[in-house]
């Protein structure tokens, strides 16, 4: 009698055990991320009354005679199976689309795994989860910013970092998406810059030219300008502009001389004809060619200008030129040689501020033409600070919008690589609230790969996966597992009866 009470106790506790963890998932029917229990139960242990026997000549064997005294919990399982998503439309919530962990690192260092993809960037910038814990990812390669990865595509996932985007930044991203490889990418609304001063306008200048130059013919001024961006570093968000009086285009400039004046003829970016003159001057240096009071087109420093010119050159004899980076001068000649001339060039913009070119070009006096002719090649402009690599380009009239630049305008830039992170055994990683789980030594070491790569799932951004508690289930346990409460309960009921019958006998 005592025997069937103490197991109808056993009873009792396996289903109330049972009974909580229906609870317990009916609780978390609509938490994110959340999986499902379930529970297993057992016999305990029996006494063996008569042991088996074997079958003999004159007789058959018997069986084991055992009485069994109660159940227990044998096992609670998660079950690991993948929910539905919920879409959120939040570009930073996060679906596995298969098997996989997001992992994490907590403020003590301790690295956990959940499947609840709730992302956002701190004031830091720093990409954490809803409980503030670090969300890991690949170290990526400074040039290609492909992840670091072994070459079967794995990495240990003490490998992996916190991913972390400088503040400063993400207030520049117009929109941050994470791919379905874990990716995530940024679109920077592009950065302008102006391109601080043009180049030179060569307007309104006094030409001289020495009394005893043998120098005639004329001189030819191709002028060939581009604005473009590259490699840039990028801050500020004004226009890159062209100047007003630019030159857009080829400038032919031709040179004559009746003896007494020295005239400078071209054409402008408009298609009208300009010309200066000046009157020759007998005290300059021999065999040169002087032009004074050049401007910029923006209205910088006034200058001279002088060009030797060798009665005896050597056919396209080359001439560099160099524009300096410390603003003291706006254009200057020195270091003449019989044949090779350095050339030097400053230009500033209406502010003041320097612009350098970065490719030296190549000036060509060519004596053996019937036109000594004077290439102007391209220029590169370097604007100091904000680092921008612009070229002048033709067609665009003045002061207009000619672009972005930088990885904005609309281009994708990316900046991190969050990992996934799967097991040999998940079945064998440990619960440990808030939708985190921990390895255990029967789970397997965590290997971090990228999203749909080993076997993993890859991301869905904009969604969340649901809990994968099935309430009809849930419901149908129920009720089994209260009516097994209930018959423990009749059975110590039962027992109590006939023990007071027992008891009952000697009155």
């Amino acid at each position: 009698m005592l025997g069937s009470m103490y197991s109808a106790v056993s009873g009792l506790s396996a289903h109330q055990t049972k009974m909580n963890v229906i609870g317990n998932n009916i609780a978390n029917v609509n938490t994110y991320g959340f999986k499902a229990s379930r529970v297993t139960f057992s016999d305990v242990f029996y006494q063996t009354m008569n042991g088996a026997s074997a079958p003999t000549t004159n007789g058959g064997g018997t069986n084991p005679t055992q009485l069994g005294y109660g159940a227990k919990v044998n096992s609670i399982d998660v079950l690991n199976t993948r929910a539905g998503s919920a879409t959120t439309d939040r570009a930073l919530d996060v679906y596995i689309n298969g098997d996989g962990y997001l992992p994490v690192k907590n403020s003590d260092g301790v690295i956990k795994y959940t499947r609840v993809g709730v992302l956002s960037f701190d004031v830091a910038g720093n990409l954490v989860d809803s409980n503030g814990n670090m969300v890991l990812g690949f170290k990526l390669d400074d040039t290609t910013k492909n992840a670091q990865l072994n070459s079967d595509g794995t990495t240990s996932a003490q490998n992996l970092v916190p991913i972390k985007v400088d503040p400063k930044e993400l207030d520049k991203y117009t929109g941050i998406a994470i791919g379905q490889n874990g990716e995530i990418t940024a679109i920077k609304e592009g950065d302008t810059t102006v391109v601080p001063g043009s180049n030179t306008g060569w307007m309104n200048g006094t030409p001289t030219v020495s009394a005893n130059s043998n120098y005639s013919g004329s001189i030819t001024m191709s002028v060939k300008q581009t604005f473009a961006a590259d490699n840039a570093n990028y801050t500020g968000d004004t226009p890159i502009t062209v100047s007003s009086n630019a030159y857009i285009g080829a400038a032919n400039m031709s040179v004559t001389s009746d003896g007494t004046t020295y005239t400078l003829s071209y054409t402008d970016k408009d298609g009208n004809s300009q010309s200066a003159t000046g009157t020759i001057n007998t005290s300059t240096t021999p065999n040169t060619v002087t032009f004074t009071g050049v401007m910029d087109a923006k209205g910088g420093t006034s200058a001279t200008v002088t060009i030797p010119v060798d009665q005896s050159a050597t056919p396209s004899t080359a001439v560099g030129y160099n524009i300096p980076t410390d603003g003291s001068t706006y254009m200057t000649l020195g270091n003449v040689t019989v044949d090779s001339y350095d050339i030097t060039f400053k230009t500033t913009d209406k502010a003041g501020t320097t612009v350098t070119n970065t490719t030296p070009e190549t000036w060509v006096f060519d004596a053996t033409t019937p036109d000594n002719n004077l290439a102007f090649g391209d220029i590169g402009f370097t604007i100091d600070s904000d680092k921008f690599k612009a070229v002048l380009d033709g067609g665009f009239s003045a002061d207009t919008v000619i672009g972005r630049v930088g990885p904005g305008a609309g281009v994708p830039e990316k900046i991190a690589n969050i990992a996934v992170v799967k097991f040999t055994n998940p079945d064998g990683l440990s619960q440990d609230g808030e939708g985190y789980f921990v390895a255990t030594t029967n789970s397997g070491d965590p290997v971090a790969t990228i999203p749909g790569n080993g076997g993993t799932g890859t991301f869905r951004s904009g969604a969340l996966e649901m809990s994968n508690v099935d309430l009809s289930r849930e419901f149908t346990e129920m009720i089994i597992t209260q009516r097994g409460f209930q018959a423990n309960t009749r059975m110590i009921t039962v027992s109590d009866e006939m023990l007071s019958e027992l008891v009952s006998m000697k009155r």
